[in-house]
């Protein structure tokens, strides 16, 4: 790799390129598990307007939520999405914050870039005194599924539907709790 890979806060100027990133790292992740309907209608330039619009007031503006994202000279091969407070129902009581997305340009994967993003997620909560998080995942991402356990995660028993076009999968949690072991 001739260019060095660059780390920082979102900006609202990355609006198109995190949009579209995600949704080729969502073609890729699960071009096995959805039908090809689903990425067409994420990637309609009505869907991606749409979200480049809302971009600010739920990814940039929102005190909650925090994202970075990786690039190199100016192109993003990379980003992470958390909130310090989980928005599944069923993790609220108990105060987890949520690692949403750490999504990596398919031709960026397997060079520890995800982990980096996994250890500056653990970073900022800890900072707000978070010690539990937690990461949902479509049961069929076997890719996702073995990094999560491979970075220490704990599979929840707890499931749910994950609905896409009327046709359900299951969504599983994998559970961290950063005071048990040093992540």
């Amino acid at each position: 790799m001739k260019n060095k890979i660059k780390i920082r806060k979102v900006k609202l100027e990355d609006a198109e390129q995190y949009i579209k990133l995600t949704n080729l790292v969502w073609r890729s992740a699960y071009k096995s598990i959805f039908p090809e309907s689903v990425f067409k209608a994420r990637e309609s330039e009505e869907t991606i307007s749409r979200m480049v619009n809302g971009f600010a007031k739920f990814t940039v503006k929102n005190p909650n939520y925090f994202s970075y994202i990786a690039e190199i000279d100016g192109k993003i091969i990379g980003l992470l999405g958390g909130s310090y407070q989980s928005h599944y129902e069923h993790f609220q009581n108990e105060e987890y914050a949520d690692l949403q997305a750490v999504y990596i340009h398919p031709d960026f994967q397997h060079i520890g870039l995800g982990k980096k993003f996994f250890d500056l997620f653990v970073t900022k909560i800890k900072k707000k005194g978070i010690t539990k998080f937690v990461i949902g995942v479509l049961r069929d991402n076997k890719q996702a599924r073995k990094a999560y356990e491979k970075w220490g995660g704990k599979l929840d028993a707890y499931s749910k539907p994950y609905v896409k076009e009327g046709k359900e999968y299951t969504e599983v949690f994998y559970t961290y709790d950063i005071t048990q072991k040093s992540l």
